[in-house]
């Protein structure tokens, strides 16, 4: 999430977007927090951190922020981990962090494999006609061809439609599906991802 971007900018500030997306115990802190957006948008980021881990799971989950609780093991100067506790479901372990200008989440449903995701939060070129998913998507391609020693070109990163609705993102190495996970995001003036191999639970 990109502190700095207008829409971002002050919405700890509005009470109804609040009793929307979270619990009573997370506005009481959200008020009292020294940096009160920073606080918002860092639950914020890791409930939907949380929905994109669940949707792989157990596809046709709703999203539901105001009823998923997060609760911090550790909490430190806006970087902490815990879980984002999800009704019927064993919940979602996440690790949240704070820098100058945005909040980031990664997270996953085994807590073990938080260790082994590779992530990086990276600016967004100012060009006004960059498509800003698609040059996501390029520097994921470039950092999966680096770390699995592939050539770029047989990496490709698709995503399904049934339905009408779009599933999550897939990493497919000359055109065969991987047990790579990813996780896309962008916002404002900020790209971000994360990727882990599910060969990694077993």
């Amino acid at each position: 999430m990109d502190l700095k971007d207008a829409a971002n900018s002050g919405k700890s500030r509005d009470s109804r977007f609040l009793k929307k997306i979270l619990t009573d115990a997370e506005i009481e802190y959200v008020t009292h927090a020294d940096h009160p957006d920073s606080a918002l948008w860092l639950l914020w980021a890791c409930k939907e951190t949380a929905y994109k881990v669940i949707k792989k799971i157990l596809p046709d989950s709703p999203f539901l922020p105001g009823r998923w609780p997060v609760v911090f093991t550790t909490l430190r100067s806006m970087d902490g981990e815990g879980k984002v506790g999800i009704a019927e479901k064993d919940g979602v372990y996440v690790r949240c962090f704070s820098r100058a200008g945005y909040v980031h989440c990664i997270g996953s449903d085994c807590s073990e494999l938080l260790n082994n995701l590779t992530w990086k939060v990276d600016f967004l070129p100012e060009d006004g006609n960059l498509d800003a998913s698609r040059y996501l998507r390029y520097c994921l391609r470039q950092e999966l061809a680096r770390h699995y020693s592939l050539n770029i070109h047989r990496i490709t990163i698709d995503r399904k439609k049934q339905n009408g609705e779009l599933y999550p993102p897939y990493v497919y190495v000359d055109g065969r599906q991987t047990d790579t996970e990813i996780s896309l995001s962008h916002d404002g003036r900020f790209v971000a991802y994360a990727f882990g191999s599910t060969a990694q639970r077993k």
